[in-house]
């Protein structure tokens, strides 16, 4: 008896010290792997649990990260910032699959920042033979000009535009689309583009809503947080 009391006490103090230490590095080497893999050229990850050891069961007392390149659906995130409190993953998901469900979390919210760069190379893959765009932002929205061959003349592109939210997905919404050519004068033809989709919500790692999109001078900032608070 004696003996099998000093080997589930020697077992406690194992568990009691992997937790505050094993546990803790090891989750943050993986999240911020799990970031990289998800394109972030750059992360940084902050995990506080207490006792580490629930770090078994999925549970994360306090998160914060930061990466740069970070995607959202079809958009490069320049900067993204994440925050949480209270968040509990679906740990086996985690663990034998290396995938991130958030099952539920006090407050989970994602801040990401879009460059010109950034909507530039989504215009470059989803409007079709494009060159030489050149993308600006303001308040307003999106402002591009561009070039194609169209019957084999070069025509010049304005194309206008912003980033819109919708209750289960995030688009680029195309309201200009004109084409100014010298053998055929100006057309205005953006009734033959649709929206872009960027993300829907549902492929995101967590139930996610949009608080908010804002564009600004030189940048879109976006904001998303988790919509099933416990």
């Amino acid at each position: 008896m004696r003996k099998l009391l000093i080997f589930l006490a020697g077992l406690a103090v194992v568990i009691a010290v992997a937790g505050e230490t094993i546990l803790p590095r090891w989750a943050h080497d993986t999240a911020e792997t799990l970031l990289h893999e998800a394109g972030a050229e750059e992360a940084e990850t902050m995990l506080h649990t207490s006792p580490g050891v629930l770090l078994l069961f999925g549970q994360i007392d306090d998160i914060s990260a930061s990466a740069k390149g970070l995607r959202l659906g079809q958009l490069r995130l320049d900067r993204a910032e994440l925050r949480g409190a209270d968040v509990r993953l679906d740990a086996p998901a985690l663990f034998l699959d290396r995938k991130v469900h958030v099952k539920s979390a006090e407050e989970l919210k994602l801040t990401g920042t879009v460059s010109a760069e950034s909507l530039r190379d989504l215009l470059a893959r989803r409007v079709d033979k494009l060159d030489n765009i050149e993308v600006a932002l303001d308040e307003e929205g999106v402002h591009a000009t561009a070039q194609a061959k169209i019957f084999g003349r070069k025509a010049d592109i304005l194309l206008e535009g912003k980033i819109v939210e919708e209750p289960d997905a995030l688009f680029f919404h195309m309201t200009r689309f004109d084409i100014k050519n010298a053998a055929f004068g100006k057309a205005n033809i953006g009734d033959f583009f649709g929206d872009i989709l960027i993300t829907k919500l549902s492929a995101l790692p967590l139930k996610a809503q949009i608080d908010s999109v804002e564009h600004r001078d030189g940048a879109i900032v976006v904001r998303l947080s988790c919509r099933n608070p416990r």
